[in-house]
């Protein structure tokens, strides 16, 4: 479990260091954004995006992933398909080759600032791991991957434009690892690149059986402080209100369920379909080793993993909602005040 655990941080790390080469020239090139068609799309937004940056990451993640773990190849899954702008984004064997293939969509200087981002191995400010770690048979691991969470944050931020309490700190990388043969998340990693201006900041936990790591000390929040959309219905948030709840709306599935890992909010609801197995893989590991759990908003049933290959888009949906909580207390809380919504 230690070694998977080490390759899933520095496949993190990569991803991250793709995102933070967009910031050294702030341009709307500098990312290719392109519209997802209806199969990739998020049918919460009117339009959904992805970048060049979010497509390098990925497969940057993979790569890096697959590498160490090559029984793992065609179980490391991600957000996005690979085509952009009508380039098919991949690593390839130099520098100079990938970002001759980052060229097709990029100015060449930012497809070489990018490739040498993808090509750096070099992994020396990366947070110290546990070595005694259980036994975890890789052959039954499978990888969910959201290479840069928050991607409207992102082209935002890195355009200059985000609003106050938006943008770059709210972007995160997701890699999460779950059994296969239960769907169970296992591993978790949440990267902020952002983090402190850039020097980023990796947030990990472990689920397996009886044992449960992580790598943050919780807090404790006074309040009583549940996380939603801005786009969640009405009348949830008045109930939540009512009962003397603080409900806040900040951006990004993952930088919200990074918020309750740490203890710095007590939930997440979300009661529609507009999360993604991508979103929660990761921070699900990292919330069950804290002692809570991510269900289901409708049955209240913990969310799996282990879907079925090459589905669409819309098969990998959380579709029956989600709450995330830190303990069973708060999760009888949240059941009492959602039946007096029947």
């Amino acid at each position: 479990m230690a070694d998977i655990l080490k390759v899933l941080v520095q496949a993190s790390e990569k991803a991250a260091r793709i995102a933070r080469s967009c910031c050294e020239n702030s341009s709307a090139e500098t990312l290719l954004i392109a519209e997802k068609c209806e199969t990739e799309a998020n049918a919460r937004f009117v339009k959904d995006f992805k970048t060049v940056a979010d497509v390098l990451a990925q497969e940057c993640a993979k790569a890096v992933i697959i590498s160490q773990f090559p029984e793992l190849n065609g179980h490391v899954r991600g957000e996005e398909c690979p085509e952009i702008g009508g380039v098919t984004i991949g690593l390839q064997g130099t520098i100079d080759s990938t970002a001759r293939l980052l060229s097709g969509a990029l100015p060449l200087i930012t497809a070489r600032r990018m490739a040498e981002a993808a090509h750096s191995d070099m992994f020396d400010n990366l947070p110290s791991l546990p070595i005694d770690l259980p036994f975890i048979d890789t052959s039954d691991i499978g990888v969910w991957i959201d290479p840069i969470d928050a991607t409207a944050e992102f082209i935002s931020g890195v355009r200059g434009d985000a609003k106050p309490g938006h943008g770059l700190p709210c972007v995160t990388v997701l890699i999460g690892a779950y059994l296969r043969s239960t769907g169970e998340p296992v591993i978790g990693v949440i990267n902020q690149p952002f983090y402190n201006n850039g020097k980023g900041h990796i947030v990990w936990g472990l689920h397996y059986g009886k044992y449960n790591l992580s790598s943050e000390d919780i807090q404790n929040s006074e309040d009583k402080v549940v996380l939603m959309s801005g786009a969640e219905k009405p009348d949830i948030v008045e109930k939540f209100k009512g009962a003397g709840w603080v409900v806040k709306s900040v951006p990004g599935a993952g930088h919200k369920l990074m918020k309750v890992a740490l203890g710095e909010a007590s939930a997440y609801i979300v009661s529609q379909g507009t999360t993604y197995r991508w979103d929660t893989c990761a921070p699900h590991a990292i919330v069950l080793a804290r002692g809570g759990n991510v269900l289901c908003y409708k049955n209240h049933e913990p969310i799996t993993y282990n879907d079925g290959k090459d589905l669409q888009t819309k098969e990998y949906c959380n579709k029956d909602g989600v709450i995330a909580y830190i303990n069973e207390a708060i999760l009888n809380e949240i059941k009492s005040i959602l039946c007096q919504l029947s």
